[in-house]
């Protein structure tokens, strides 16, 4: 499992450096998000069912194109299939398993962050002091390349375990 990773995130940072500015960064971080669901167990009581699908949640306007779409489709993570959602509002109860935040949302996320923390739902944003706001994962351009940080503070209280290898590979933030 492993080596499937250290290849899939070596292939994301091979895409990125070789497309540059051309490569769509979306098509990146839509890539990383169908892989943080292989490395993050979500608490037993988010699903009603072993068959239940994980979701994925893009908060306002949808930047991912198709990009997300097609990273997911036709794939599934301990049998569970992987759905896409759209959400133009944060409603109790949240039913996503992942909410990605936009930076054109934070704002809004930091207004109805309540709504989500303590649900089990792994938060992923793309804005400076997204994981300050109590977001799990946070996407940051590095040189050109698709880096991320991760709250493991954040995760403990949505009682997300993240793997050590998907671990490994962030900058750790404690906050």
């Amino acid at each position: 499992m492993r080596f499937h990773f250290t290849v899939a995130v070596g292939l994301a940072l091979v895409i990125t450096a070789a497309w540059g500015q051309v490569a769509d960064e979306y098509q990146v971080k839509a890539f990383f998000l169908y892989n943080f669901t292989r490395y993050v167990e979500w608490p037993a009581q988010r699903f009603n069912s072993p068959s239940d699908p994980l979701v994925i949640c893009v908060l306002g306007q949808n930047p991912f194109g198709n990009a997300l779409e097609e990273a997911v489709k036709g794939k599934a993570v301990d049998g569970r299939t992987l759905v896409v959602r759209g959400l133009s509002d944060l409603h109790p109860p949240c039913t996503c398993h992942i909410l990605f935040v936009s930076a054109s949302e934070r704002k809004r996320f930091q207004a109805a962050a309540g709504v989500v923390r303590t649900a089990g739902v792994l938060t992923v944003g793309e804005a400076e002091g997204f994981v300050n706001d109590g977001g799990v994962i946070n996407f940051k351009l590095d040189d050109g390349k698709v880096r991320f940080e991760i709250n493991v503070e954040a995760a403990a209280q949505e009682q997300l375990h993240i793997s050590s290898k998907l671990l490994s590979l962030a900058r750790i933030v404690r906050k």
